[in-house]
């Protein structure tokens, strides 16, 4: 069964961020039955690169969560609406909008790309500053960061942590980016699963695949796991000829996240809630 998650009491008082997810009995395991609407909106889940656990990207912020899924309070001193989200090594990559009380150095209107060393503490503007906003940000485990901004349909390449970027040459529409441990780069387009093996230069289709999005990747990069519009959430290993359902979601999946050993954690219309490992 999975695991439902309750927010703490100092964290329901700083962000009303999740609620309790319910219960389901029998058949595949399930997020909760509540289906109350969450306070804020959960745009990205991504390992904590300091503690044992996880950081939600949010509308108001970035908010910790334990390593069974247990909110916690949100980190730093003040929010933003983290419409991207990602790590790489030691450091969290982030974008899109100031909220009231974001430091001004940070970006007017847009956030372009932010930069944090201290697991979401403090941030420092590193390019595009006011101009651009990614909601798509994702890392390869040799450092490089691919990133889609609302404005174009070009991939753009960073290599040194989110100072510089360069168009690769891939052009589509995505709402997901992920990388696997062999550096492929994978998009949840509005036309499927779109699969590039040279860099993001160029995409093919994935043929077979569900048509899937709030896209995530395990630590390893070897577990690929998304949702589809029937509220189904998919699972395929890296090399494995098919892909698995595991499991469902109720209502609209926001986002999702694979932890060491193959747990999702799912942001949903009933909550938070952590999914045993599929097969």
């Amino acid at each position: 069964m999975p695991v439902h998650l309750r927010a703490t009491t100092a964290a329901l008082a700083l962000s009303g961020l999740l609620v309790l997810a319910g219960c389901a009995t029998g058949g595949p395991p399930s997020t909760g039955t509540a289906h109350a609407a969450m306070a804020s909106h959960v745009h990205a889940i991504v390992p904590d690169p300091e503690r044992d656990g996880f950081l939600l990207g949010t509308h108001d912020g970035i908010f910790a969560a334990s390593a069974d899924g247990e909110l916690l309070s949100r980190v730093g001193a003040y929010g933003f609406d983290a419409m991207g989200l990602t790590v790489v090594g030691e450091d969290l990559i982030a974008s899109g909008h100031p909220r009231p009380d974001t430091p001004t150095e940070l970006g007017d209107h847009n956030l372009g790309i932010i930069r944090s060393a201290d697991a979401g503490e403090s941030w420092e503007p590193v390019a595009f500053t006011g101009e651009k906003d990614f909601h798509a940000l994702a890392a390869g485990g040799d450092g490089t960061v691919y990133g889609l901004a609302t404005d174009a349909i070009d991939i753009l390449a960073s290599t040194d942590g989110g100072d510089s970027w360069a168009p690769t040459g891939g052009q589509l529409m995505a709402v997901g980016l992920v990388v696997t441990s062999g550096g492929n780069v994978v998009a949840a387009t509005p036309d499927g699963l779109r699969v590039s093996t040279d860099g993001a230069r160029s995409f093919q289709p994935w043929p077979g695949a569900p048509m899937l999005y709030a896209l995530s990747v395990s630590p390893n990069g070897e577990l690929i796991a998304g949702v589809d519009a029937d509220e189904k959430i998919w699972v395929h290993a890296v090399g494995a000829s098919a892909w698995n359902e595991v499991g469902t979601v109720h209502g609209a999946a926001q986002a999702t996240a694979i932890t060491d050993t193959g747990s999702i954690l799912v942001a949903d219309d009933s909550g938070l809630t952590l999914l045993p490992a599929g097969p």
